[in-house]
């Protein structure tokens, strides 16, 4: 399971660690409370100690280079980042010397299953809105952004609004007309105001053109579900559903940005 194994490690330190917590840590360490600052930095310190750990039987020289040059925490004796078990030729080396570092364990007592399915949410608005961002203003942009959410977002706004790269950040509040519109299944839009930056008529046959192929997925999905027999598996019905509920609030949103941009055409 090689290609697992890599491709979890590389997707913690470059869309986990690098691309959301290291973001969402410089407000913090620039305007925290000095609690706040000790907890953020314990944090990086064991998501780059654990990092390090679990990339060294892949790259063993560059991980031992940078690991040499963490500080060690509390307790912590081994000279080396060898992890102890990675490879077979280390284990008389480990029974025999000074214990090496210990490669990272399973374990439930940092694992929060409710927590994660809110930050994948929090996650996917984020990528939502820096698409529909991208794909009408400049990358330095910092336009208005409008969220309408079913799911709690209090505890986030920070975070979407530094990550999202916005003016403004609303929740729920009255969408002005002007904006670009994208969705998160069912659960959210978002609105990112560009009045006066496209063309509306040109923006109108983008997205008719985008409905049709939504559309299209819809129907096509529909005869599958439709086709679905006592021998398909329950999981995969439900897969099914939560697709096409996705794909039917995909059509209102589209709907209702051709609504917005038919008005300001006028």
């Amino acid at each position: 399971q090689f290609q697992q194994a890599t491709t979890a490690i590389y997707n913690f330190w470059l869309y986990d660690l690098c691309d959301v917590y290291l973001e969402t840590s410089k407000r913090i360490f620039y305007k925290g409370t000095p609690e706040q600052v000790a907890a953020a930095r314990a944090t990086l310190y064991t998501c780059l100690d654990t990092g390090l750990r679990l990339i060294h039987p892949f790259m063993p020289y560059i991980s031992e280079e940078l690991w040499q040059r963490l500080p060690r925490s509390a307790g912590e004796t081994a000279p080396s980042l060898v992890v102890r078990n990675s490879l077979h030729v280390f284990r008389h080396w480990t029974a025999t010397h000074t214990p090496l570092a210990q490669y990272p364990q399973d374990s439930t007592t940092w694992r929060d299953d409710k927590l994660d399915a809110q930050m994948s949410f929090v996650k996917n608005v984020i990528h939502t809105a820096r698409s529909v961002k991208d794909t009408y203003l400049e990358s330095k942009a910092k336009p208005a952004v409008y969220l309408k959410s079913t799911e709690p977002l209090t505890d986030y706004l920070d975070m979407i609004e530094d990550l999202v790269g916005c003016s403004e950040l609303h929740v729920n509040v009255d969408v002005p007309l002007g904006t670009a519109v994208g969705s998160v299944g069912e659960k959210c839009e978002v609105h990112v105001l560009v009045k006066g930056l496209v063309d509306p008529v040109q923006e109108m046959n983008r997205l008719k053109k985008k409905r049709d192929q939504v559309e299209h997925n819809v129907s096509q999905l529909k005869e599958k579900i439709d086709k679905h027999s006592e021998k398909v598996p329950e999981h995969v019905q439900l897969s099914n559903t939560q697709k096409l509920v996705g794909l039917q609030a995909e059509l209102a949103t589209i709907d209702t940005a051709i609504d917005n941009f038919s008005k300001l055409a006028l």
